[in-house]
């Protein structure tokens, strides 16, 4: 059976020339998982399909800062009603957050290229991963380790200097990721073979 992934475009900028990563990413995860994927692709204003309609979602990046309000209501909505498996990215992991109460801030410096990410709790999304490996990075805001984070979300993952690089809501399969996994070759590939397999 064909599993129908959500695939939220949130990028503001040459949106249908950054998504083309996300879509290479997907076909090359479901070659390693021997799953045929059909890929429905929305904005972050919606509208967004009623839940019988996908199986996932996968929210993207974007240049939109979350700690500058550059948020849709419609997205916040549709990510606190969501119980479907779902991968945020980047910025889609900051609104995941935001949506839950979450502070999103500057971190006071841009995190481009590759970084180091230490597993901190064991998870089957980071199965088969070692307890340190490198991602790519872009981004300049950071998911704060808040009273709204550690009552929703449980941190699976954060860099040298202890900043959230991963999350998994507490009741929900819904998850976050700060790095760029479409981008991050084998590894990144690996993740989303492993997001696959958790889609019921």
């Amino acid at each position: 059976m064909k599993k129908k992934i959500l695939l939220v475009n949130c990028y503001r900028e040459n949106a249908g020339e950054k998504i083309k990563g996300y879509y290479e990413w997907l076909k090359a995860a479901a070659n390693v998982a021997g799953t045929e994927l059909d890929i429905q692709e929305a904005g972050d204003k919606g509208p967004f399909p009623d839940k019988t309609e996908f199986h996932a979602v996968i929210v993207s990046g974007s240049q939109k800062m979350v700690g500058d309000n550059e948020t849709e209501a419609t997205l916040l909505e549709f990510l606190r009603e969501c119980r479907r498996p779902l991968l945020g990215i980047c910025y889609g992991h900051q609104v995941l957050a935001r949506a839950y109460g979450c502070l999103v801030k500057k971190d006071g410096q841009k995190h481009l290229g590759d970084e180091e990410i230490f597993l901190k709790k064991a998870h089957a999304l980071f199965a088969g991963f070692p307890q340190v490996f490198k991602m790519r990075e872009s981004h300049e805001e950071i998911v704060v380790r808040d009273q709204a984070l550690e009552g929703n979300f449980h941190v699976l993952a954060h860099n040298a200097s202890g900043r959230v690089e991963a999350i998994v809501h507490r009741q929900h399969p819904l998850y976050g990721v700060q790095f760029h996994p479409e981008k991050s070759g084998d590894l990144g590939i690996r993740l989303l073979v492993n997001f696959l397999k958790m889609i019921p």
